[in-house]
This record gives structure tokens, C-alpha cells and sequence, in this order.
């Protein structure tokens, strides 16, 4: 990865504000700080803004494992495309494929609390369910490791085998065949005929859209990492604002 801000980069960055491109954020590490509590991610003011002003100028999405309900809830500024549960909501799927997604989230709930040892539910483990599918948070485990060995463990032996996607101190299951955020990407490019995209995210839900074999998507990660297929990346999550600044500066 190189870094975003060198003069050489910015100038492939401002060739995207050339043509009709989309500019779409992960919310999570991203758009919002990483929090212990993830009902209390809060997106702040001037990041609200700056997203909105953006939306003026170019097409806007918000791309996230959360569900559209709950992203809803934390942002101030909604924009036109909102994508959930890392593709399976925003973007037209079948009623019928959505409630297959619910009931096989509700048996994996289900199993997961029956078989989950219970000292890692009382030390800190939490199940988030999202409807269509579903997250193990592990970040407040007072024996991390274990925890997310045991989440593992469980995970593999589910009925359907969900595909799991490993994040910050979380583990993400998705009934099978679900798509991705770097499916959903893609066919949001597609039902608005748009051939470029810039986007950013911050961990492995992300590298999904990172690793998509396409020049014309302009990738970003915050953090550096070594292993990442991100094109580029920021140092930190709190200079989400002046990656926004440093769009808009080529739309003034």
C-alpha cells in the first residue's frame, strides 16, 4: 500500500472528480471511531457535513456489515444509497432470499447460545443479531483468544456453514451464498452506470472490495497493513475529514 497523501496519489485521486464516479464509505473505523459498545458509534458533526456536501457534488453510499436500520440510527446524514448487512439489504434482494437469510440466522442464534461455553457469554461475548445475519462481538472478553477460538469452533459446525468474515474483535457469519461488500460495490456500480469508484474501509469485511480486480475502483484503507490488497491507506481514523476536504478540494 502507499500512502493517500503524496502529490502523486492525489492526482489519480482528483482525475475521479473528472468523471461520474462513487464515493463510497464503510461506516465502522471509518466514518465513526471503533467503540467498546457498538450501539454507541457516533459519526461527528463535521464528518456529517462533509459527507452531505459531497453528496452535492457526486454520488454518495454507505456500504456496512450493520443493518440499514441500525445505520439509520447513526447517521445524521442519510444518503441516497445505504447498503446493509455487507450487501443483502440496499440493493433489491428478493423478499423470499431475505427471509431464508432470517430463519437461518435465527437457528444459528439459536446454537450458538446453546453451545457457546457460558463463561464467554458472561465475560464479555455478544451476539448481535442483524436479521439477515449475524455478529459475535468478543472486543469486551476478558480472554479474547479463547473467546474467538470458541466462536470459530462453533461457527465451522453451523448448518448451513455460514461464511464467516473476521473483523476487529468480531466475527461475522452470512448465510451461504449471501454476497459481499465488494459484490455489493460492483452491482451498485451497476444499476447506476457508473464505471469508477473510490472507497474506504478500515478492516478484513473491507478487503472484500479491495482485493476486486479493477483499476477504475480507487481503494483505501485506514491503517497501514501489510497483507491488505488496499491500493492506499491513511494512518488513522481520525483523518477521515481530510480525506473529505482533499475530495471536495477537487470539486470547488
Amino acid at each position: 500500500m502507499k500512502k493517500l497523501f503524496n502529490s502523486d496519489n492525489l492526482k489519480i485521486l482528483e482525475s475521479l472528480s473528472f468523471t461520474k464516479t462513487l464515493y463510497a464509505f464503510d461506516f465502522d473505523g471509518t466514518l465513526s471511531k471503533i467503540v467498546t459498545e457498538p450501539g454507541k458509534a457516533t459519526i461527528s458533526m463535521t464528518t456529517n457535513l462533509l459527507l452531505e456536501e459531497l453528496s452535492t457534488h457526486a454520488p454518495v453510499a454507505v456500504i456496512s456489515g450493520r443493518s440499514i436500520a441500525d445505520l439509520k440510527k447513526h447517521l445524521k446524514f442519510v444518503p441516497k444509497h445505504v447498503i446493509g448487512n455487507h450487501g443483502l439489504e440496499g440493493l433489491g434482494t428478493r423478499p423470499d432470499v431475505l427471509e431464508t437469510a432470517h430463519k437461518i440466522c435465527a437457528t444459528w442464534q439459536t446454537t450458538i447460545k446453546k453451545h457457546l461455553p457460558a463463561e464467554h457469554l458472561k465475560s464479555g461475548v455478544e451476539i448481535e443479531d442483524k436479521k439477515f445475519s449475524l455478529a459475535i462481538h468478543y472486543r469486551k472478553s476478558i480472554a479474547k483468544k479463547n473467546a474467538k477460538l470458541a466462536i470459530l469452533k462453533i461457527a465451522s459446525n453451523l448448518d448451513p456453514r455460514p461464511r464467516m468474515i473476521l473483523g476487529k474483535c468480531v466475527v461475522n457469519l452470512l448465510p451461504p451464498g449471501a454476497p459481499h461488500k465488494g459484490v455489493a460495490l460492483v452491482e451498485l456500480m451497476l444499476q447506476n452506470g457508473i464505471k469508477s469508484a473510490f472507497y474506504i474501509g478500515d478492516d478484513d469485511t473491507d478487503e472484500d472490495v479491495f482485493s476486486l480486480p479493477n483499476a477504475r475502483i480507487f481503494t483505501v484503507r485506514v491503517g497501514n497493513k501489510r497483507t491488505s490488497q488496499a491500493q492506499y491507506y491513511i494512518q488513522k481514523q481520525s483523518e477521515i475529514n481530510k480525506v473529505f476536504k482533499t475530495i471536495l478540494h477537487f470539486f470547488r
